[in-house]
């Protein structure tokens, strides 16, 4: 460590090398044991801590306008109607209606649709995890529903 990191820490930390990072720790005891600078920057920091540590706070009072407009601030806050946030259920369903706005029916279909198109796509991106015996029986299966598809 050199003195101008040491400055630095002394700076953003104080002269207490215990509220120092870790890692910095042992490098500024060896050059505190070094270097007669680094030893007066940190007497003049640790003079300059306890004159902190040991002025009081001022006693601040707000003042009656600034009161008044808190006050008016929350009283109007309070007086102000609830928003409510719809449920997503009810936003989705919006954001269908948009979409189709010609059908009541429209934004249900097209959830659905949605939600056969994810389910396919999903099981096709799989399918190749299958191995032959089980390909022939997923086979099997479309094959049979096949039909139940097209009745009407």
């Amino acid at each position: 460590m050199n003195l101008d990191r040491f400055t630095d820490l002394i700076d953003a930390f104080g002269g207490d090398i215990e509220h120092w990072p870790a890692r910095e720790r042992t490098a500024a005891e060896r050059l505190l044991m070094d270097s007669p600078e680094a030893r007066e920057l940190r007497r003049a920091a640790m003079q300059f801590d306890n004159r902190l540590l040991g002025a009081a706070l001022p006693e601040l009072e707000p003042s009656d306008a600034l009161r008044a407009r808190i006050f008016a601030q929350v009283a109007a806050l309070a007086a102000a109607p609830a928003v409510t946030q719809p449920s997503w259920r009810a936003q989705i369903a919006e954001a269908l209606g948009l979409l189709f706005p010609t059908g009541h029916a429209m934004p249900q279909v097209a959830a659905l649709a949605l939600a056969l198109a994810i389910g396919i796509s999903a099981g096709l991106s799989n399918f190749s995890l299958i191995d032959t015996q089980e390909a022939e029986l997923v086979a099997v299966q479309l094959a049979s529903t096949a039909p139940l598809l097209y009745e009407e």
